[in-house]
């Protein structure tokens, strides 16, 4: 459910997806707002869950993690028992990165970064195509990545 963010709200979790270690007081110096007034708001978007987190964006390639791939599953039967099993299972793998459910002729999407192709088959082998309720499975290799970090709120 969207939450009714004003002017100001959007203006900090723009700032804030651009660079989350700015300080309160550059916030609110940028917003010309107290910074008392910015710290409240700050923290009314994390309470409400429109700001979930700050971390930090990591290169794969520098932590050894060369290749990436888009594993596309059928599962059956496509119970809410078995999807849930499944990905529980595959969250729990190192080389998963995300997890997408989907409609069409696949059930889910597992995101994967391994440090090479050899790994990457073993952990497809092992841990996914070898699920039970797996009956279909296609490997995609990512040839190239990218993903916004910053993204606007749209308005009604």
């Amino acid at each position: 459910m969207p939450h009714d963010l004003d002017a100001l709200d959007r203006l900090v979790v723009a700032e804030l997806q651009r660079d989350a270690r700015r300080s309160n007081r550059a916030l609110a110096d940028l917003a010309g707002v107290a910074p008392s007034t910015m710290l409240a708001r700050v923290r009314r978007l994390e309470e409400s869950g429109v700001i979930r987190g700050y971390h930090a964006v990591v290169d794969h390639r520098a932590i050894g993690r060369t290749v990436r791939a888009v594993v596309s599953v059928r599962l059956q039967p496509k119970s809410s028992e078995v999807v849930a099993a499944f990905i529980d299972a595959v969250w729990q793998l190192d080389e998963t990165v995300g997890i997408s459910l989907t409609t069409g002729t696949y059930d889910v999407l597992v995101h994967l970064s391994a440090s090479d192709v050899t790994s990457l088959g073993e952990r497809l082998l092992n841990d996914i195509a070898s699920f039970d309720n797996v009956v279909a499975e296609h490997t995609s290799l990512v040839l190239e990545h990218r993903e916004k970090m910053v993204l606007p709120v749209l308005e009604d």
